[in-house]
């Protein structure tokens, strides 16, 4: 079985790329801030492909970038979140 909390990770990485992209050219690093109304509706089990989803809830404002996340196993959602991030432009040393 793929334990809940990895499943949401896999979410939180889809999601940080998926903020940097929005945000265009240059290096930024992304901080989660929240992930909330967590649900899990069916076990993933070695062998199963997932498929994840995420959608923008608003608009990017200063940086923060509030994310829906699904996971689908076999067309069916086995899981979903609702993931808050933070996006900065890296510092150059």
């Amino acid at each position: 079985v793929m334990p809940g909390v990895l499943q949401i990770e896999a979410l939180a990485q889809t999601g940080g790329i998926f903020c940097i992209n929005a945000m265009g050219e240059g290096k930024y690093d992304t901080y989660f801030l929240k992930i909330d109304n967590c649900k899990f509706k069916q076990k993933v089990v070695p062998g199963d492909t997932m498929l994840l989803k995420m959608e923008l809830i608003s608009p990017i404002r200063r940086g923060i970038c509030e994310m829906r996340g699904t996971v689908y196993v076999n067309g069916k959602v086995a899981t979903e979140a609702d993931l808050v991030a933070q996006v900065v432009k890296r510092q150059e040393k």
